[in-house]
């Protein structure tokens, strides 16, 4: 049973676009921080914004965090559903003179911004703040629409921010801002103040892009009577160019991650690096093992930079470190490779992943492998022929009689080949290699492969000799005919 004390902490995206790399990076630190302290970690969608506000994209959010495993503890809590508790709080601040009502018009306010001919840095003047209550209520009968500011006390406001220490503001340089607009509905302020204290929320992480929101929702939190939750702003992560990360570095939904090869081991171990860092940098992290290292403290402020090859290293590792038949399990979620290879014997399926996966990326670097290693026939490059630079004028007749020595082996071993291989090298008056990457080209149709021999084996002697018999057709009829 959590006690009083219990840290709670809240992930509160809007469904108005896509969750970003930025929005994971926080959800992972605030489910670090909530299961480092024993506490939870609570999903908040944050979709007041009716026009731009979608089901399909709150959905999109819940699947992305479930499959980096930062699952809610508790059932989502949707902020639109709370909309009335909104409201009585703004009410209940009118009544108690530390809201008042705002009849100016957005062209009242616009012309106010006007000075010499020239728009000038504008705070509300507080015009209707010096309505009498004649006048207030005059504008009430008469039904002209009205917006519901926060009066914004004397003083200055500060906090204890966990990773920038101090901040603080002079309370003159806060806009009297917007509670309720003109059709009764509340702002962003509000909603997050009203919410965060309906979910007893003692904790909020987030980006530091929010800092000036801080003071305005501090304000907010005192004038209701509550106390502020404690505040922790994260640097914002940079692209390599040392702007803010957007969709011209690449991808930036979670989902496109996954769409497109990376898996969420990879994914979260490297976000941990994002401004905080494991005891190990090449090391693949699961979440336990993430939060018995997690270190507050330990985060940077300062803003760092997303480093795809450092993402592309951990992913080829973490690909490296998975069972075979997860790998497979995720590939079959392409329907088209699926149809494919579904009927294939399961145990070649991943004998062939095994083979192929240190050198692979990304999850669908494994679907052209398997097009090259399960099918009966390949469909030869001349490029990649190209690429071996071969000087053998002989390179047909060496390929055919090796074809036919393999062919004569009883027990097709990799012991028995290797030791075949360099002993017709030899007899030849040639090195190893000069026959060995035209094999590889004419088993793989590639100058990249894992070990010759481990193809030869995982090939077969019917499959190899079938291939050096296509691949010395096609060089008498594309390559060395000349």
């Amino acid at each position: 049973m959590m006690s009083d004390q219990s840290k709670i902490v809240r992930f509160a995206p809007s469904p108005t676009g896509h969750l970003h790399i930025g929005g994971a990076r926080t959800a992972l630190f605030n489910y670090l921080f909530a299961k480092k302290e024993e506490g939870r970690f609570v999903l908040r969608i944050e979709d007041t914004d009716r026009e731009r506000s979608t089901s399909e994209m709150s959905q999109e959010i819940i699947e992305g965090l479930e499959w980096l495993g930062l699952s809610s503890d508790e059932i989502p809590w949707f902020q639109s559903k709370h909309i009335d508790t909104h409201v009585i709080i703004a009410n209940k601040l009118l009544e108690e003179n530390k809201a008042y009502r705002c009849f100016c018009s957005q062209k009242e306010t616009e012309a106010r911004r006007v000075k010499d001919g020239k728009i000038q840095f504008f705070m509300y003047d507080r015009y209707c703040l010096k309505l009498s209550d004649e006048e207030i209520e005059g504008r009430l009968k008469n039904n002209d629409p009205f917006v519901l500011r926060f009066k914004i006390p004397e003083g200055e406001t500060k906090f204890k921010d966990r990773i920038h220490k101090e901040v603080k503001i002079n309370n003159r340089e806060i806009d009297d801002f917007v509670l309720l607009r003109s059709d009764g509905t509340p702002t962003y302020q509000l909603s997050v103040v009203s919410d965060d204290i309906s979910m007893n929320i003692t904790d909020v992480i987030r980006g530091d892009d929010h800092i000036s929101n801080t003071f305005k929702q501090i304000l907010l939190f005192l004038a209701i009577g509550k106390k502020p939750p404690r505040f922790s702003h994260l640097p914002l992560i940079m692209g390599a160019d040392k702007k803010k990360l957007s969709k011209r570095h690449g991808e930036t939904s979670i989902l496109e991650f996954r769409e497109n090869g990376y898996l969420p081991e990879a994914l979260v171990t490297y976000l941990s690096h994002l401004s905080w860092s494991p005891n190990d940098h090449k090391k693949i992290y699961d979440l336990e093992s993430l939060i018995k290292d997690f270190n507050f403290s330990a985060i940077s402020k300062n803003s760092p930079i997303f480093d795809y090859d450092k993402l592309n290293f951990l992913n080829s590792k973490a690909i490296k470190e998975k069972d075979p038949r997860e790998i497979i399990e995720i590939l079959f979620k392409d329907s088209e490779f699926r149809t494919k290879y579904e009927s294939a014997e399961i145990e070649k399926l991943l004998e062939l992943i095994e083979l192929v996966k240190p050198r692979m990326k990304k999850v669908h670097d494994f679907i052209p492998q398997f097009d090259i290693y399960l099918s009966d026939t390949l469909n030869y490059d001349e490029g990649e022929f190209n690429k071996l630079n071969s000087k053998n004028n002989n390179l047909i007749g060496l390929l055919e009689e090796l074809g036919k020595r393999f062919e004569r082996i009883i027990e097709f071993t990799e012991e028995n080949i290797e030791k075949l291989l360099r002993e017709y090298a030899e007899s030849k008056g040639i090195k190893a290699g000069e026959i060995i990457h035209p094999l590889r080209v004419a088993l793989t149709n590639t100058t990249v492969s894992p070990s010759i021999f481990e193809i030869l084996i995982f090939l077969g002697k019917e499959k190899v000799l079938g291939r050096i018999s296509g691949f010395t057709d096609f060089l008498k009829k594309h390559v060395l005919s000349d």
